[in-house]
């Protein structure tokens, strides 16, 4: 199934229920809320050569609406593991064998890392069945925003002087772009209001270039946009604040 489809398919479910949910007895409560997240993501398309496991962390700001209906504008910044292949990051200034030689003349330690940052905005749905509470059940969400990503070339000593300032930018693959999600999980407030929580699965289109003018290992670089894919385990921490709610004696 195509990217376009599955968008098109979402937006359909989000209109769709939200007409239904309108007409509900059992509508949610509006409401702020504040999180934080953490994923744990694999690389997939072109990142797939370069790039393992990664993690991200997240912060957000989102209002529900009674029909459970949530808008959220999000944070992210993410964090991976050594890179696949040093040479392919460095070129030739590094032997077969990954070593690179510092100013002494004796091996550098340094480390390739992947590095990514974006911002989204969306809409998340909670969908009117399997609820534990008005406020809770399962969630679809769609969101949009720009991506700038990285290649963080962290030379231990400073030793090395090809991979310091201004030198570290003809290697760091920083690239942008924009970037759509879709997200599906549970979305769970507690009556109580102390656990409150979503957990989700989704997937990340990226459509990025080099906004760099010169990468030396290639000596130059492509103005093709790449398509970049993370599959994501989510889960969101809630502060939600809600509205209009009377007080109780």
């Amino acid at each position: 199934m195509s990217l376009k489809r599955v968008f098109g398919i979402l937006t359909a479910i989000l209109i769709t229920s939200s007409g239904i949910t309108a007409q509900n007895d059992k509508a949610g409560d509006r409401a702020w809320i504040f999180g934080a997240s953490l994923s744990l993501n694999q690389a997939d398309g072109n990142w797939s050569e370069s790039f393992n496991t990664n993690i991200s962390v997240g912060a957000h700001l989102a209002l529900k609406r009674s029909s459970n209906l949530i808008l959220s504008a999000e944070w992210n910044y993410l964090t991976g593991g050594e890179i696949n292949n040093r040479t392919q990051a460095l070129g030739s200034i590094i032997g077969d064998n990954g070593n690179l030689l510092n100013s002494s003349g004796s091996f550098a330690q340094y480390n390739i890392n992947q590095r990514a940052t974006y911002f989204s905005i969306g809409l998340e749905k909670t969908l009117p069945f399997w609820q534990l509470n008005r406020n809770s059940g399962p969630s679809l969400g769609l969101y949009g925003g720009y991506t700038w990503h990285w290649l963080n070339i962290d030379n231990v000593g400073n030793d090395a002087p090809q991979i310091l300032e201004p030198y570290v930018y003809g290697y760091d693959r920083m690239s942008r772009g924009f970037h759509l999600s879709q997200s599906f999980g549970y979305m769970y407030l507690s009556e109580s209001r102390l656990i409150n929580f979503r957990i989700s699965f989704d997937l990340n289109e990226i459509w990025s270039r080099d906004i760099r003018s010169y990468h030396y290992p290639s000596g130059t670089l492509s103005n093709d946009t790449q398509l970049n894919l993370l599959y994501s385990l989510k889960i969101k921490w809630y502060i939600p604040i809600y509205l209009g709610q009377k007080k109780e004696e």
